[in-house]
This record gives C-alpha cells, structure tokens and sequence, in this order.
C-alpha cells in the first residue's frame, strides 16, 4: 500500500465531492469507493478535512495546468486564448447537461461552512488561476489587444468572479443562460471596450 493507493483515496474523494459535496459525502462511502480499509486511511490522512485539502489541492494542480496549456497557446492571439477558453468551457459544461465537475466551483457554494483549511486551499486555487489569466491579459495588452490602463490583476480577477457567479446561477436556474451572459459581456462589451 503506497502513493496508487493514496491517489485512490483523493480520486474518490473528488467524484464524491463533485457528485454529493464535501458536507454532503461520508468517509465510509469515500473508502468503500477506493476499495480502501478506514485503518489504511489513516496511514495517509488524519482526516476527513485533510484528505478534503489533498483533493482541492489536486484539482488545483489540474485545471492549472488545463488553464496554462489552454493560455499560453501560441497559434492564437492572447486574447483569442481567453475567449477560446471560456467558450470551450461552457460547451463542455453543456455537453454534460449541465453538471458540475469542477470541485472548486462546486465547493463554492459550501465556502461559508467549510474549516479554514478547506477555504485557503480552495483561494490558494483561485490566487494561482486569476495569476495565469492576468499573465494572458498582460500579453494581450502587449500586443494591442487591451489597453494598457487596466490592471491585469483585477481584470483576471473580475473575470473570474464573474464566470464563477455564471457557472453557479446555472446550478440555480438549470440553464446555460448565465454563461452565455457573462461570455458576451465579458468578450464582446468588456474587453471590446477596453482595447
């Protein structure tokens, strides 16, 4: 029993999550998905709040990940690769009839009962995706697609607050309006008007 046995553990902890969230799921059901005895469990985490930050971590490391490849896009323009992101974000949400698989966004809306470790992972997460969209802006403003009186920072910031705002009206009104909402004023009012 090693580090396989460990990434069972945070794997099933993430689906669960994602399916029921983090209140909502048992250690019991977590385990029993991982096929892991609850004496192994603690060879690894000390509990269930831990093994909750280990799985906010690894989502973390994965959309970053997903979000740098997605930014950093040579074959279009930095602003191209915003857009492009956004967009191929709300049809992946659509094609899954608008379930929530993103554990941050979804832990969210539990922000206000989560422990403070809970909550500085998940901000730790959203501090590192707000500093990938700023360095996209920042070469958009480089090359003339932003203006540079705007802050990166807040910019990436606000579009952030916004999409997470969308994605979790969507959960609330079972539509994908809320996302088409902010990607047209977010790329067609917006950053048209900050050019």
């Amino acid at each position: 029993m090693g580090h396989e046995t460990k990434l069972d553990i945070i794997e099933a902890g993430r689906k669960a999550m994602i399916a029921k969230s983090y209140n909502g799921v048992g250690l019991n059901e977590i385990l029993t998905d991982a096929g892991v005895p609850k004496g192994s469990f603690y060879h690894f985490f000390k509990s269930k709040e831990e093994l909750g930050v280990a799985v906010i971590e690894a989502s973390v490391v994965e959309n970053a990940q997903k979000l740098r490849q997605a930014l950093t896009d040579p074959k279009l323009t930095p602003l191209k690769r915003l857009e492009k992101f956004f967009y191929s974000a709300r049809d992946d949400f659509h094609s899954r009839e608008l379930r929530q698989e993103c554990l941050i966004c979804k832990l969210a809306l539990e922000l206000s009962s989560l422990s403070e470790p809970l909550r500085n992972a998940v901000q730790v997460g959203w501090h590192q995706w707000r500093d990938i969209m700023a360095d996209c802006l920042r070469e958009a403003q480089e090359a003339g697609e932003i203006s540079e009186e705007h802050d990166p920072a807040s910019l990436a910031e606000f579009i952030a607050y916004s999409f997470e705002g969308a994605m979790m009206r969507v959960q609330v009104d079972n539509h994908i309006r809320p996302v088409n909402l902010f990607l047209h004023f977010v790329f067609q009012v917006l950053l048209k008007q900050a050019a």
